[in-house]
């Protein structure tokens, strides 16, 4: 590219002095301006957009100068000699030339100034490197539990985790820009050819005008849109060739490009939506995993329910859908007690506490209730619960026998083998008077409180009540 940007002082710049009057072209150079005026300081238009200044001291001496381009000498004639001024083509404006002495050894003022110019186009290049990013969305909806048993009127509070998730795919990597040529000489030039290629000679289609002839002062432009097979930074070189009339003339530019972000994404973010829970997110734009509960029940009549829920997605972009439900089944029994309940829950949920709630089967066992003896003990029912059993096999089926005959006279359904293990540890209670067992009981003790607890956390029976009222 021709660069016409540079000052200079006339102290950098020693003249070359030659007899006579030459022009610029005797002198090898392509083009010469000579202003109107011929000594007469002004400002001179070339043509629309260069023009060239010149002013001098009263004794037509000293010349300062600026010209739009920069010019490859100046000439300064006086007398029969001129000052030649010679300067590389990128400097545009200097002060403190020199008229040459005459022969009689006096500096002769100024008769005429004339600019000369080495011709060839400004050729300015651009790069803009680009690719596109496209994401993918994924939705995952889990809860837990996903089955429960409640009794009717109660409710359960359940889990619910949505996970969303992406992934992106670059493509369609290019570079684009365009080749700007300026012609800023009052002379026509051939466009003998106009080519642009990338660091490794591959070559890069421009489009540009039909014009064959680079007018005077013309400007012309050319784009390009060049497809690359990856993110490859790089630097793109556009060279261009023109003839004055004095032979071919070759100017080049180059731009660099580098790849950054994505000139163009898609589908970046999502809107999230549940069908229970409503909003969960109006632009959602990383993986992200939202949790949060929500009550299931009550149910006052016995049956099996069903909740379903589903979260949904909608990229930004193009309105891509995605969703995934999650159920949860709940079977509510006929008889709101047909399931079991925990030796824990019993001893919370007497008139003692410490539950709020106090369940009314503990009428079955007398009008004492939890303050009613168990057998020989010398303890109560509740204390008996209360009891750690510290590997004491008598408490060990004691807790699980009464919470087993709790859950049987409340109306849960009950097994044989829970039958018979209620009658013989009655039998064996019955037979003690205290709370120490012999080896023999103990194996027998143990054997039932296996199968008694078995039926209270609903591993055998009508199952465990997963959330009875508190």
């Amino acid at each position: 590219m021709a660069a016409f940007v540079t000052p200079a002082q006339a102290t950098d710049v020693l003249p070359s002095t030659v007899s006579g009057n030459p022009s610029c072209e005797d002198l090898g150079y392509d083009f010469g301006y000579k202003p109107a005026g011929e000594n007469v300081p002004g400002t001179y238009t070339v043509m629309p957009g260069f023009t060239i200044t010149f002013s001098a001291d009263s004794e037509l001496h000293s010349i300062d100068w600026s010209s739009t381009y920069g010019p490859a000498a100046v000439l300064l004639k006086a007398g029969v000699m001129t000052n030649v001024y010679e300067y590389d083509g990128t400097v545009t404006s200097d002060t403190g030339l020199q008229t040459p002495t005459n022969t009689g050894g006096n500096q002769a003022a100024l008769s005429h100034i004339e600019f000369c110019f080495t011709l060839e186009p400004v050729v300015t290049k651009t790069a803009v490197p680009s690719f596109e990013r496209a994401y993918t969305w994924t939705i995952d909806k889990t809860v837990v539990p996903t089955s429960l048993t409640l009794e009717k009127g109660a409710t359960a509070m359940v889990d619910y985790t949505v996970v969303l998730a992406n992934s992106s795919v670059d493509s369609d990597w290019a570079v684009s820009g365009s080749v700007t040529i300026v012609n800023p000489w009052p002379v026509d030039a051939d466009i003998v050819s106009i080519t642009d290629h990338l660091a490794d000679n591959s070559a890069v289609t421009l489009t540009c005008p039909s014009d064959t002839v680079l007018d005077a002062g013309e400007t012309i432009v050319c784009t390009y849109d060049h497809a690359l097979a990856g993110a490859v930074s790089g630097t793109n070189t556009a060279v261009v060739v023109v003839d004055y009339g004095f032979g071919d003339k070759t100017v080049s530019d180059d731009a660099a490009y580098t790849f950054g972000d994505p000139s163009t994404v898609t589908d970046e973010c999502v809107e999230v939506t549940d069908s229970l829970q409503g909003l969960l997110d109006d632009e959602l734009c990383d993986p992200f995993t939202f949790m949060y509960q929500r009550q299931v029940g009550p149910y006052n009549a016995a049956g099996t329910y069903y909740v379903d829920n589903t979260a949904t997605f909608v990229t930004n972009d193009t309105g891509t859908t995605g969703d995934d439900d999650a159920q949860v089944v709940i079977t509510v029994p006929e008889d709101s007690s047909v399931c079991t309940l925990t030796l824990g829950y019993w001893k919370t949920h007497s008139h003692s506490g410490p539950a709020a709630h106090y369940d009314d089967g503990w009428s079955n066992v007398g009008a004492l209730e939890e303050n009613t003896m168990f057998y020989s003990s010398g303890q109560t029912w509740l204390q008996v619960f209360n009891t750690p059993p510290a590997g004491n096999a008598y408490y060990i089926l004691a807790q699980q026998y009464m919470a087993a005959w709790l859950n049987v006279h409340d109306g849960a359904d009950s097994t044989a083998a829970v039958d018979s293990a209620l009658a013989q540890a009655d039998t064996l209670f019955s037979s003690l008077s205290g709370t120490t067992l012999t080896r023999q009981q103990t194996t027998l003790a143990k054997q039932l409180a296996g199968t008694l607890a078995s039926y209270n956390e609903g591993l055998i029976g009508p199952g465990h009540c997963d959330a009875p009222l508190s």
